[in-house]
């Protein structure tokens, strides 16, 4: 059935039933009840409601969506894993550029897990989200204006029931992003590093350079207008990606580089500049989820 309802650090300072029912904030159009569902076939049929062949249409406006996975076994899963059981898939074709927020209902009668591809469903296309904690977390990603993103909600093995989320459209509060306790502060003529390891995964921030593994996001306190110079380097797999921006959200990236950009391959270089006093964040992220050893270099002039 698908309903629309309208309403280490050093610091140097020298150098089957799937349906969708829609309460947006801002009214849509109503459309009439199908009588379908997955409800209506086995949970494995790949033409029916909520299967790739079928995808559900997720609003392009704040919406609360609910629906119900049919009994039985699994069309796709992710990198993720857990999400061998039942699943709907929602096709977004972004209207404008945008950060998008998932927030899954506490009633949600399932351990759900969510999945989000571009340009693809079912593994065919580029994943960008998988996440298994959605329930504890609210999740965020980029949808980029004419491009098309399938939202999957899957489930373990054995799962099913009933689920509930908001879409939510807009830069997501500072709070869904991890921010690494460690401080920058703008020096003149002063040199910040750092190195990490990351195992294998997915992270939770987002950019227009792309990034869907781990990364650590640091704060920056500027203190006035200069440039600086960010190059992260990866080793043992780990494909970097650097960022800087004034928020948690995609859409608040001043400037982003990927690894080779520049001609350097594993490395990501970026020159930046500080409009003024103020809080900053530079975030170093994976290119892809396999993981590995990256160094961080952070220069002012």
């Amino acid at each position: 059935m698908v309903i629309l309802r309208g309403v280490v650090a050093l610091w140097a300072v020298v150098a089957l039933g799937c349906g969708l029912r829609s309460d947006p904030l801002i009214p849509v159009e109503l459309l009439p009840d199908d009588g379908g569902g997955s409800d209506d076939g086995d949970a494995v049929d790949p033409d029916r409601i909520g299967s790739c062949n079928d995808r559900l249409v997720l609003p392009t406006v704040d919406a609360a969506v609910s629906g119900e996975l049919a009994r039985g076994g699994s069309l796709s899963e992710g990198t993720c894993g857990r999400d061998d059981g039942p699943e709907d898939a929602y096709v977004l074709l972004a209207t404008s550029t945008t950060d998008v927020q998932i927030i899954f209902d506490a009633s949600t009668e399932f351990d759900p897990v969510l999945r989000v591809e571009l340009e693809g469903c079912g593994g065919e296309g580029i994943e960008l989200v998988c996440d298994r904690n959605i329930i504890e977390a609210p999740f965020h990603f980029l949808v980029e204006a004419g491009l098309e993103y399938t939202v999957t909600v899957d489930s373990k093995k054995g799962q099913s029931g009933n689920y509930a989320f908001d879409v939510v459209y807009g830069a997501p509060a500072l709070d869904q992003c991890p921010v690494h306790p460690e401080f920058i502060n703008q020096v003149s003529g002063a040199t910040f590093v750092w190195g990490n390891t990351f195992s294998p995964g997915h992270g939770r921030i987002d950019g227009f350079c792309g990034g869907p593994g781990r990364e650590n996001m640091f704060p920056l306190t500027a203190s006035y207008p200069g440039f600086m110079y960010i190059s992260a380097t990866g080793t043992n797999g780990f494909s970097p990606v650097v960022s800087f921006r004034t928020g948690c959200g995609a859409t608040s990236e001043l400037g982003c580089a990927r690894d080779g950009d520049t001609g350097i391959p594993g490395t990501a270089e970026l020159e930046a500049y500080i409009d003024g006093p103020g809080q900053y964040y530079i975030v170093v992220d994976e290119a892809g989820l396999d993981g590995g050893d990256y160094s961080l270099r952070v220069e002012f002039e």
